[in-house]
């Protein structure tokens, strides 16, 4: 800067100009016109108090044709002379046509860096090497290798609790509320104190957690070993506006950092995330199993009705969604919460003794009900994709007709227009379909339900009596409500538990166990 300012300088001495002032940008890139210096020169400019504008080469005003353009309408309009030192520009000398030329071979050099940029980036990524210098809260850059993350234990512990209390029933308010009274710091200031660069180095008061960074940090991917590059791409090097990449646009590197949690728990909390939780009048936290059952018969999910009288619930029950808001032909489904909860605690406990004692006939069994599923699923999936491959041919030949017809003047543009549309859109439609199901046909693996992580989970509850909300969420998938029949002490209900990993599996009947 100190350099191109000698050199304006030299030239307006030699040249005669006096009562020079300097405008400058310093840092600013020359393809935003919303500059401080800039600005300042055309208030002077509109003001009538500059007859001579003179910079070191045309790039020094900006890198973009249009706004080049107004600018020097600008000049010409207020009567001011422009001149480019080291590109012989002088408006005084009249109209120079190269003058357009190079304010068209800046704006390509912008444009050129920035695809050569995003090229760099691109092939570091692909390598699996990162782009940006920040790093999630929980982990560190590594000393020896900046691209390597290690855990900061300090952090990561309280990432885990933030997990944990999730899995445990807790909400985000909760927690935010408790880590406020514990005065544990937020990310910015743990940052701060161990030395570490402080992304949002404002802030008013250091233990202020909100939900915001809470739910956040639960939606990381990073936290179970999984790198993601490519999160965002820059659209438009002129104004530097960003948006969020698609899934299919990502670098994803499972593996490539040390995990903090495991892969079932962040799986499992994004499940319970996915359905809105409220709390009953008077009750501090939503019943625990809010969206974990199903109505067999519509699909929707079963709604929690409670009636609190003097302290004492005289109704705790769920109820199907569709027959609550009368939207849709149901039945009531209803079935106590007391009765739902001693039924899924049985089902685990009868499922873990049998894990323990019968472990290779257990691994067996569950292996024979995943053929038989898989061998339907497969079986459906085959006739859809051929359907749907069928249906794709036949929409070529009705686009071939259908220009022909056009072309004869037997179909009206009118008609072509709307018939062509609607076939793009339904053949476009297929050929999504179409993927996918392909997709899943290549991709299905016999062995896809994970027995041993299940047979892990089992081994680590051996013996208990209650159901807790930490077991209820490892355990448990989904649960199939259906219609209760007969009244009162003859009423029936059957329920389908569909449990993590290995889905709906029964104990054989003539297994006895102590539970």
């Amino acid at each position: 800067m100190s350099s191109q300012k000698r050199i304006l300088e030299d030239y307006a001495r030699k040249n005669g100009f006096t009562n020079i002032r300097h405008f400058t940008d310093d840092g600013v890139r020359g393809t935003t016109f919303k500059r401080p210096g800039l600005d300042a020169m055309l208030d002077e400019i509109r003001a009538g108090n500059v007859a001579t504008v003179i910079i070191k080469d045309q790039s020094r005003i900006g890198r973009d044709v249009v706004e080049v353009g107004l600018l020097k309408r600008t000049f010409d309009e207020y009567h001011v002379r422009f001149i480019a030192a080291n590109d012989n520009l002088d408006t005084a000398n009249g109209f120079d046509i190269m003058s357009i030329f190079r304010d068209v071979i800046n704006e390509w050099y912008v444009a050129d860096t920035s695809r050569k940029i995003k090229t760099v980036f691109k092939s570091r990524m692909e390598k699996g090497l990162r782009c940006s210098g920040s790093v999630c809260y929980g982990y560190l850059a590594s000393k020896e290798d900046k691209h390597e993350w290690i855990i900061d234990e300090e952090a990561a512990a309280i990432v885990r609790r933030i997990f944990h209390s999730v899995l445990a029933g807790e909400s985000i308010a909760s927690i935010s509320r408790a880590f406020r009274a514990e005065q544990i710091p937020i990310p910015s200031e743990h940052w701060k104190r161990i030395g570490a660069p402080v992304r949002a180095a404002k802030y008013a008061d250091p233990y202020a957690w909100s939900v915001t960074t809470i739910s956040s940090i639960l939606k990381r991917p990073e936290y179970m070993g999984r790198k993601i590059l490519g999160k965002t791409v820059c659209e438009n090097y002129k104004t530097k506006s960003t948006r969020k990449t698609a899934p299919e646009e990502q670098y994803v590197f499972d593996g490539a950092i040390p995990a903090i949690v495991d892969e079932e728990t962040w799986h499992t909390v994004q499940r319970l995330r996915e359905t809105v939780r409220r709390a009953p009048k008077r009750k501090a936290a939503p019943n625990r199993l809010t969206g974990l059952l199903y109505c067999a018969d519509c699909g929707a999910k079963l709604t929690h009705r409670y009636n609190l009288v003097q302290g004492k619930w005289i109704e705790d029950a769920f109820i199907c969604s569709n027959y609550r808001k009368l939207t849709r032909d149901c039945s009531m489904h209803h079935i106590p919460t007391q009765k739902i909860e001693a039924a899924i605690l049985a089902a685990i406990q009868r499922v873990s003794w049998y894990v323990q004692n019968n472990e290779a006939e257990f691994i067996e069994r569950v292996r024979e009900a995943s053929d038989l599923r898989q061998e339907e699923a497969v079986k459906e999936c085959k006739q859809r994709l051929s359907k749907a491959q069928r249906r794709h041919k036949e929409l070529d030949g009705l686009v071939k007709k259908l220009y022909e017809g056009n072309a004869t003047g037997k179909i009206p543009d009118k008609h072509f227009t709307r018939l062509l549309t609607e076939y793009d859109e339904e053949q476009a439609g297929l050929e999504a379909a179409i993927g996918e199901w392909q997709e899943q046909l290549d991709t299905w693996n016999a062995d896809r339900l994970s027995t041993d992580k299940f047979i892990e989970l089992a081994k680590r509850y051996t013996d208990f009596t209650e159901l807790t909300t930490p077991m209820l969420n490892e355990f448990i998938e989904k649960i199939i409500v259906h219609e209760g029949k007969g009244s009162g002490n003859d009423r029936r209900q059957r329920i389908d538990i569909y449990l993590n990993f290995i889905g709906a599996f029964e104990v054989p009947a003539h297994i006895v166990t102590p539970m």
